[in-house]
């Protein structure tokens, strides 16, 4: 999954279920400064990714992740390390 992939799903994931406005999510917004998300939405948003990217999201891999830009990495990392053939 390419890295624009991930963005245009994260962008689905805000503007549908958080009625974020689409323009306003780029790789710099940060969900409680730009996007205005509190704790609660934040918890949604941790389980829509896992859902939606099929990957094990939780709050403690989420913690640090204060903009689009860094869950866009990790759920990069994270689907190119599912996706490696186990040694």
């Amino acid at each position: 999954m390419t890295h624009d992939e991930v963005m245009n799903r994260l962008k689905d994931i805000l503007a549908e279920d958080f009625k974020v406005p689409r323009e306003k999510v780029t790789p710099e917004a940060t969900f409680r400064g730009t996007l205005g998300m509190d704790s609660l939405d934040a918890v949604d948003l941790i389980y829509l990714v896992g859902k939606s990217f099929g990957i094990k999201a939780t709050i403690e891999n989420f913690k640090d992740l204060h903009s689009v830009q860094k869950v866009a990495d990790y759920i990069v990392r994270t689907k190119a390390a599912q996706a490696a053939p186990a040694a």
